[in-house]
């Protein structure tokens, strides 16, 4: 696998990239090169894009797209038939909802309600991509946002009814309450989309959130999920990873470790921090009464875990 990102890096002509693209990356970059009309060119542009992020032609179709989509619209807002064009081509063009106050602002001769029904579906295909935006944020939102209040201090060496504010909004998720004892373990439902040909794909990652005790105090977290680096790059990304494949695995591994070394570092990053990872750990560091470790699972349907232990005894030390 290393040797063939190496060539992959190397090499910089398109013919390679056409020998090593995925099936569908490729048959979707053809279709955008043959395109004759500008439109249906610049259509076929968003849909790659929207397909394929990271793509191997992601760079060239995304830099073409940008060049060329304003000057499409700056034509198309010309005229009333080339406002109408415009949406017909980019219903999700980044002038869609211009294009309709555009044909507002001339005085269209559409019928007030074939008018309403096109500003219609430009708003709820915005409000679609929003929401599924948000959903796939929510992902990495959840998993580093754990991260960070398991990173405080006053988490640890006290009783969970003693735990700061933001522990407890974290143990008692979606519950409004903010006070009293958190609860030990939360479970939560993860749901999003994946743009993918011909329908997009539904995800779900279950994230489960442990508390670690010891003698009635907190000492340590655990957040942990099925495939849950799979799933976070996959919604990082927006990109389709499958769990059993080796490389697929690897490439969410390598995701989650860069994603979680930025989030560790203010604890971890300094040179009295040692590397102590092994075998499938991809990170692993104690220093001053703190521990971190992050496990990947060994097989599709295994659970990918962070630990995250604080230092101890630190209620009793207190004057």
């Amino acid at each position: 696998m290393r040797r063939a990102l190496l060539l992959l890096a190397l090499a910089g002509c398109a013919s390679f990239r056409t020998v090593t693209a995925p099936p569908g990356d490729l048959e979707d970059y053809r279709a955008f090169r043959v395109a004759a009309y500008e439109g249906t060119r610049l259509a076929r542009a968003q849909n790659y894009l929207e397909q394929h992020p990271e793509g191997a032609f992601a760079d060239e179709v995304r830099k073409a797209f940008e060049e060329e989509e304003p000057k499409f619209f700056e034509r198309a807002s010309e005229s009333r038939e080339g406002a109408l064009r415009y949406l017909g081509d980019l219903p999700r063009g980044p002038h869609a909802v211009a294009c309709v106050a555009l044909l507002v602002a001339l005085d269209s001769n559409m019928q007030d309600a074939e008018l309403r029904d096109l500003a219609r579906q430009v708003r709820n295909e915005d409000a679609k991509l929003e929401t599924a935006a948000v959903q796939r944020r929510a992902v990495g939102e959840t998993i580093l946002s754990a991260v960070g209040v398991l990173l405080d201090e006053n988490v640890y060496g006290v009783r969970r009814d003693e735990t700061p504010p933001a522990f407890r909004t974290l143990m008692n998720g979606r519950s409004p309450q903010t006070w009293g004892q958190a609860p030990p373990r939360r479970e939560e439902d993860l749901f999003f989309l994946l743009p993918t040909r011909p329908e997009r794909e539904s995800r779900l990652l279950t994230v489960i959130i442990d508390v670690e005790e010891k003698d009635g105090v907190v000492t340590g977290g655990r957040i942990s999920g099925s495939d849950m680096f799979v799933r976070w790059a996959e919604a990082d990304q927006i990109v389709k990873l499958d769990p059993s494949e080796l490389d697929d695995r690897t490439e969410a591994q390598v995701h989650a470790q860069q994603r979680l070394e930025g989030a560790l570092e203010r604890r971890f990053g300094g040179p009295s921090c040692p590397d102590l990872r092994r075998d499938r750990e991809l990170y692993h560091r104690a220093c001053g009464g703190w521990e971190a470790l992050v496990v990947a699972g060994a097989a599709a349907g295994a659970e990918d875990v962070i630990l995250i232990r604080g230092p101890r005894g630190r209620k009793a030390a207190t004057p």
